[in-house]
């Protein structure tokens, strides 16, 4: 059986880490998607693009990816390259030729992991074969528009077999899109075990255990204008505790008044993984406090290195930080809350250490690992292949 896996740069970090153990169980092709508007991800900085469009083996247009040759079958691994200023037009054309390599490879499974552009609609002829997994069951509030909605419609009506990330929100999804349950597949995330490839840059980071991080794209659903408040109550308590915030983005609040307080670290650009691997390993440990959310690849990040996270009550971030297991979840949209969480965590690195000992268990060999998650995606490919 062989199996089509089309990735998106933005979701690298998913991609390599669950290919890393699937590729081991199934023959799975790995496409990603370079474009001008698709040129950085978790995994991948492209500073110029390959000047040819079409679809090429992945080293061939870009050699700086062969540092993950040990990690995933780089033979495998392709690029649908669109450059230029009119991208947006030839992509319908490259995305042709895509089709024409899915339909000579003689492909069983087409695995998505995006709602297709437009420009991917052509890819719509094999629906039969596809399985989309939903990232995000309802779009953020900061991304909600009528082409977003009207992009996961349509996928969400041709596409037999969905994969969603978290249980919290798996009636509402059938509900809202009046999907059955039949065609809804339950799986989850894991720890995002590519960044152990990645060779830090202790110089970016402050000392160990010396902070406490926030990392990931700005934006209004983060909560940050409610952690800030936080971490100046924090400070009065614990005044030997900083917060790291590291991401680029636009705040939609005034940051002036935090910029220049010592006990805050504001990185208000990209992250590259050299620096975001460095920042976590010396993290004491990750705070989101996010207003909405499914899941969180920031909390998966963590988990790559054993770290603790405090995580609001909204979504799948529950199941992800269990309780008094992997860390603490708190009220949503609650500087207090999030305040107590943060002094509590600070000021016991003995259940800190526990917390750490837990993930290390769940995420890199129990229950939760991306073998456990590859072994149940794989036989569904099996069965989604027998089922057509």
């Amino acid at each position: 059986m062989r199996i089509a896996y089309l990735g998106k740069i933005q979701l690298s970090d998913v991609d390599l880490s669950y290919l890393h153990e699937a590729q081991k169980l199934s023959d799975i092709t790995y496409i990603m998607e370079v474009s001008p508007r698709y040129m950085r991800g978790p995994a991948f900085d492209i500073p110029n693009m390959y000047p040819h469009s079409g679809l090429f083996k992945a080293v061939e247009a870009y050699p700086q990816f062969s540092k993950y040759a040990s990690f995933i079958d780089i033979d495998k691994f392709y690029v649908i390259n669109t450059p230029g200023r009119f991208w947006l037009l030839k992509s319908f054309w490259t995305h042709f030729l895509l089709l024409c390599f899915l339909l000579r490879g003689h492909f069983d499974v087409l695995h998505l992991t995006w709602p297709p552009n437009v420009y991917e609609f052509v890819l719509y002829v094999l629906r039969h074969k596809m399985m989309l997994t939903v990232h995000d069951p309802f779009p953020h509030t900061a991304h909600d528009s009528f082409i977003v909605r009207l992009r996961r419609k349509v996928a969400f009506w041709l596409v037999p077999r969905l994969i969603i990330l978290n249980k919290a929100q798996r009636q509402d999804f059938l509900d809202f899109y009046r999907l059955p349950a039949c065609r809804v597949v339950d799986s989850r995330l894991s720890s995002y075990t590519y960044l152990r490839t990645v060779h830090p840059d202790f110089d970016k980071a402050g000392n160990k255990g010396s902070y406490i991080l926030f990392a990931g794209r700005i934006s209004p659903y983060k909560g940050l204008d409610y952690l800030f408040p936080a971490m100046e109550q924090v400070h009065c308590q614990c005044p030997d505790c900083r917060l790291v915030v590291a991401g680029g983005g636009k705040y939609h609040f005034d940051i002036v008044q935090y910029q220049s307080l010592k006990y805050f670290d504001i990185r208000n650009r990209f992250i590259p993984d050299e620096e975001l691997v460095a920042l976590i390993a010396n993290a004491a440990f990750i705070v989101c406090p996010y207003t909405d959310a499914t899941q969180s690849g920031v909390i998966m990040s963590a988990y790559a290195f054993h770290k603790p996270v405090i995580a609001t009550n909204v979504g799948g971030l529950p199941e992800m930080v269990l309780h008094q297991k992997f860390g603490l979840v708190v009220k949503e949209k609650d500087s207090q809350a999030l305040t107590n969480a943060i002094v509590e965590l600070w000021q016991m690195p003995d259940r800190l250490n526990e917390f750490a000992k837990q993930i290390e268990e769940t995420y890199d060999g129990g229950d939760l690992s991306w073998k456990k998650v590859a072994q149940e995606l794989c036989s569904e490919y099996q069965k989604h292949s027998k089922i057509r």
